[in-house]
């Protein structure tokens, strides 16, 4: 029967969907053991390096955690449809992160960076900022697999944070995410745009192979 099919492809576990969270997490307990330790540890280099920002860096930190943390959320199913008022209130949630931690992003680099890496944050920022807008703009006006797929986007885009450090860290990478050759950084803007479009069109090539054949 069409109903009983439709509601077994609905229940079967999204391993994908669950791979990519796993791996999400392992990268962030990566970047706060490698990266973060600063905020607690005083004697850590990067302390002394961020000092001047630091209040600009608390609001943009905890924000960009809540949108990180929050945007996961937004993507499981099953909160949607048994907790829907817990959806909405995480939704606002992330889209109020968003808009703290995006300019705060902006105001640090201002102070702190080159022309170069100032630029690509501009970018970074403005694209968060935009992707998150739309998303919020048509999930008010319910046209929600617009709202889906503009979530896609701008939840790559918080992910940035990690995967610009994870990077990092690789062998070699270091030279190529300086302060005056943000390539890295760049390379992560790109990727959080492309990657989703291939997300999205996969994702409506199976949603029309479900469609009834007329």
């Amino acid at each position: 029967m069409p109903g009983t099919d439709a509601m077994r492809e609905r229940d079967r576990p999204n391993v994908p969907k669950y791979v990519l969270w796993l791996v999400l997490g392992a990268m962030t307990l990566f970047v706060l053991r490698n990266n973060e330790r600063f905020i607690l540890d005083h004697t850590d280099p990067q302390w002394e390096y961020f000092l001047p920002v630091r209040w600009w860096l608390i609001p943009h930190g905890f924000a960009g955690a809540v949108a990180l943390l929050l945007g996961a959320t937004q993507f499981s199913s099953r909160l949607r449809e048994r907790h829907r008022h817990l959806h909405r209130l995480g939704g606002r949630a992330y889209v109020i992160a968003v808009l703290v931690s995006a300019p705060t992003s902006v105001c640090i680099s201002a102070i702190h960076n080159a022309v170069p890496t100032f630029t690509a944050i501009v970018v970074q920022a403005t694209g968060w900022l935009l992707a998150t807008g739309l998303a919020y703009h048509f999930v008010r006006r319910r046209n929600f697999r617009l709202h889906q797929q503009w979530m896609i986007r701008s939840y790559a885009i918080t992910t940035i944070f990690l995967f610009d450090r994870v990077f990092d860290a690789l062998p070699g990478v270091a030279p190529y995410d300086a302060d005056t050759d943000p390539t890295v950084l760049w390379l992560c803007n790109v990727l959080a745009w492309a990657v989703p479009s291939l997300i999205i069109v996969w994702m409506d090539a199976r949603r029309d192979e479900r469609l009834p054949v007329p």
